[in-house]
């Protein structure tokens, strides 16, 4: 399953989780640890690089030493194999490290003036939405709601005529209208599109900042992109290799994220590991 960095970064924007693969989630068993590297080759030697060992390049690369030792043999399989091309491995691993990248980026880069406006903006929106839900229906609303259930009763039973009940239903339902248009009124169409926008306004301006960032001697892999984080092909190669069946249960990318060096916000301790495995029964 491709790990979406526009979902993730969205929850992050929202403070709302974004949803969980039905059959996994993160638990406290403790990842495959890294293999240890291997002993240099003695004068005369004769050292044989893999195919994906040849190709990997940059943050691909860096991102590769911070996964498992799990996650890297099968990843080296799914190429020796011929199941993956080196190149969309490369190349998914990139985009991969780019989203990983980016999560961080929002989450920890200081925000601007514009950013934080339109932030405190969309909050207040999103309080004023949840105070309405908590709220529920109006008093009288509710009191039409419950004439509606006693008129319903009195036809069943006979004991109201039909023209009471039809003059009564009339009046009921003037109430309920009244009470919807109150309770839409707490948090308008016009609200919730304007939310919308205070967030593309945050999101937009962050994947402009990304985008911006000098990233050194990987620059050259972040200049040509789709909406600021990943190119096309990244992002076709990223699918691909989950397509295949790599299956990286661990949050080695979170680790790599927090190892790498971003300009403006440095490196940070790397998170424990953490084994990603199917939900408890």
């Amino acid at each position: 399953m491709v790990q979406s960095v526009y979902s993730n970064a969205w929850a992050s924007l929202t403070g709302k989780t974004g949803t969980t693969a039905a059959t996994q989630l993160f638990s406290s068993k403790a990842a495959p640890t890294p293999s240890a590297s291997t002993p240099a080759a003695s004068a005369g030697d004769t050292v044989s690089v893999s195919k994906l060992g040849k190709a990997l390049t940059g943050l691909a690369a860096k991102a590769f030493e911070h996964l498992d030792s799990d996650s890297k043999k099968q990843l080296e399989g799914l190429v020796e194999s011929g199941r993956v091309s080196a190149d969309d491995a490369v190349k998914g691993l990139r985009s991969l490290a780019k989203s990983a990248l980016f999560n961080r980026f929002i989450g920890e880069a200081p925000v601007t003036a514009e950013e934080a406006e339109a932030g405190a903006k969309g909050r207040a929106i999103s309080e004023r939405r949840l105070a309405a839900m908590k709220a529920g229906p109006p008093q009288d609303m509710r009191d039409a709601m419950r004439d509606l259930v006693q008129l319903t009763d009195a036809k069943n039973n006979g004991t109201v005529s039909k023209e009471d009940a039809d003059a009564k239903t009339a009046e009921i339902g003037k109430r309920l209208r009244a009470g919807s248009a109150q309770m839409a009124q707490a948090v308008s169409q016009e609200d919730s599109e304007e939310e919308h926008r205070l967030l593309n306004v945050v999101f937009g301006s962050k994947a402009n900042r990304f985008a911006d960032v000098d990233f050194g001697e990987d620059d050259h892999e972040t200049r040509t992109t789709t909406n600021k984080i990943q190119s096309k092909d990244e992002i076709d190669a990223e699918e691909r290799l989950f397509a295949a069946g790599f299956d990286l249960r661990t949050n080695a990318l979170s680790r790599f994220a927090a190892d790498y060096d971003i300009p403006g916000l440095g490196k940070k301790a790397m998170p424990p590991w953490k084994y990603m495995g199917p939900i408890s029964k």
